[in-house]
């Protein structure tokens, strides 16, 4: 591998990586300073920007700059190595220098080092599971990301779970999927907003029912607290993937959840499609909160994007024929029966039809 004998000076204008420099120490200890469980002084700090970067650069053993943003230390971001001709990507920032697009500038910049000048094949990224700045940061600069691997390194003595992700040296450098942030819709009623983590009991008490259990046999029953947890982990993962937008229905004076609405298979460099499901917790039900969701989330899923929404065509609901109850939904939101699938839908007793209801942007609104 074709690396420097020193430290280049790479920027972009707005952010630079270099090597270390003696007034770097003071940044170097603030930023150990502000994660205690690191477990790093300022002594620690004064050795790593005195000699520790430089002799793992010369060593080949990691790439190491120091980013400066603004005339100031502003953190690290590095590449380490492998003997496959590959690098694992590191980088880290002062809580100063977080959330203005920092992190994404050092890392496109140290990319385009690794794969220009150091002929690296492939950039390897990883991080805790629930490391949400770091995914971030790797999702805005065109990383792959795949699942979450169990127990895939060690932190502390004990293993824990991380996201991956890797890039090769012709991927572009920008999100490959977009990043769902979930607008806050409101009714005079309702506000659709994401869930929060205090909602465990509120979450296990509306999935654990009979109704569940025989018409979507594969959530566990009864749905307990850790089943909760890690619904909301897949929810924000789901999110932060482009895959599913998930709202919490609260009513709008108490912030009590009252049931789930879920946008999915969205298609919007396609045909502009998209399918929900929903579902309502037992002391809400009857009282057309769910119709009511509904008709304010496709407000917002069919008006354009200059307007604020995401200009889709058609929304399409699917569920058991036997399902009255969501049936009723479907019909009473302005959605159109448009066919049944014989023996399609899996039940806890069998498999039962599978009825398909759409609605689409030009059908005027039930309300």
């Amino acid at each position: 591998m074709p690396i420097p004998s020193e430290h280049p000076v790479l920027t972009d204008g707005v952010v630079i990586l270099r090597g270390p420099r003696p007034d770097d120490v003071r940044g170097q200890a603030d930023r150990q300073r502000e994660d205690p469980a690191r477990g790093f002084d300022e002594e620690d700090a004064r050795r790593w920007i005195s000699f520790g970067m430089t002799d793992a650069w010369a060593a080949g053993e990691r790439l190491v700059f120091v980013v400066e943003h603004q005339g100031r230390y502003a953190g690290t971001a590095a590449l380490k190595p492998d003997s496959d001709g590959n690098a694992r990507l590191h980088y880290g920032l002062s809580e100063w220098a977080r959330g203005s697009g920092v992190a994404s500038r050092a890392v496109r910049l140290l990319l385009e080092f690794g794969f220009s000048t150091c002929e690296f094949r492939v950039v390897h990224w990883w991080a805790r599971v629930g490391n949400w700045p770091s995914r971030r940061v790797a999702w805005a600069t065109g990383f792959r990301l795949g699942e979450a691997i169990p127990g895939l390194v060690r932190q502390n003595g004990r293993p824990i779970d991380a996201w991956t992700g890797w890039i090769g040296r012709d991927d572009p450098r920008s999100p490959r999927r977009p990043w769902f942030d979930h607008p806050v819709l409101e009714t005079p009623r309702l506000r659709l907003r994401t869930w929060r983590d205090d909602e465990i009991a509120r979450i296990t008490a509306a999935r654990t029912n009979a109704a569940t259990a025989h018409f979507l046999p594969f959530i566990p029953q009864p749905f307990t607290a850790d089943d909760a947890r890690l619904w909301l982990r897949s929810l924000a993962e789901q999110a932060a993937a482009g895959i599913r937008y998930n709202w919490c229905i609260a009513d709008a004076g108490t912030d009590v959840g009252l049931g789930n609405l879920t946008l999915f298979n969205i298609y919007r460099d396609a045909v502009g499609d998209g399918e929900i499901g929903y579902w309502t917790h037992r002391d809400a039900q009857g009282r057309g909160v769910m119709t009511e969701a509904i008709e304010r989330m496709a407000r917002w899923y069919f008006a354009t994007e200059e307007e604020g929404g995401l200009g889709g065509r058609k929304l399409v609901i699917r569920t058991a024929a036997s399902n009255q109850a969501a049936r009723r939904v479907a019909e009473k939101s302005g959605f159109h029966l448009a066919g049944t699938e014989r023996d399609a839908f899996p039940l806890a007793t069998g498999l039962d039809g599978r009825v398909t209801y759409d609605r689409l942007a030009a059908d005027p609104s039930p309300h």
